[in-house]
């Protein structure tokens, strides 16, 4: 790929920010708001799931949810890189966690992986940058959910999912 392309570290810090201090019903019905004031633009819009442009195409973001609640917000943050490119990848990661860092202070957890996260928890929600093998994510996620997933990684990790 001769086009890679990752959000700046000071953009993702931003967005980190924002979404952290994002105060907000997380009820599914209120999603379009916090579509609007990021400047995202909604792609397709289902029950479960509100696909969503951050500015990285047309599938680089979404909205999830369950029961009309949202569970979790989801951003690619760059390019899916080649294999060849991973490089890039750590870098994009490490200096989005640098910036992040610099912004809301150290991460409350650091999950070696993989794949590798850092995460800055707040009272309803968790913010979570993971870097997975071609691409950079952040993640807010509610506390339920987040800590659902760990226990469901944890299960399969002992063989018992």
């Amino acid at each position: 790929m001769t086009n890679w392309h990752a959000m700046s570290a000071e953009q993702a810090a931003a967005l980190a920010s924002g979404l952290h201090t994002l105060d907000w019903s997380w009820s599914v019905d209120d999603a379009p708001a916090v579509v609007e004031k990021f400047g995202w633009r909604t792609v397709s819009s289902r029950p479960r799931r509100i696909t969503i442009d951050i500015g990285l195409g047309p599938d680089s973001g979404s909205i999830r949810a369950k029961n009309g609640q949202v569970t979790s917000i989801e951003l690619q943050l760059t390019d899916f890189a080649d294999a060849d490119e991973n490089a890039q990848v750590a870098t994009a990661f490490d200096s989005f966690t640098a910036a992040i860092t610099a912004e809301l202070g150290e991460p409350t957890v650091r999950v070696a992986g993989p794949p590798p996260q850092n995460r800055w928890a707040g009272a309803e929600a968790t913010l979570v940058l993971e870097r997975s093998a071609a691409s950079v994510w952040l993640y807010l996620v509610t506390n339920a959910r987040l800590a659902a997933d760990d226990r469901n990684i944890a299960l399969d990790e002992q063989g018992l999912l």
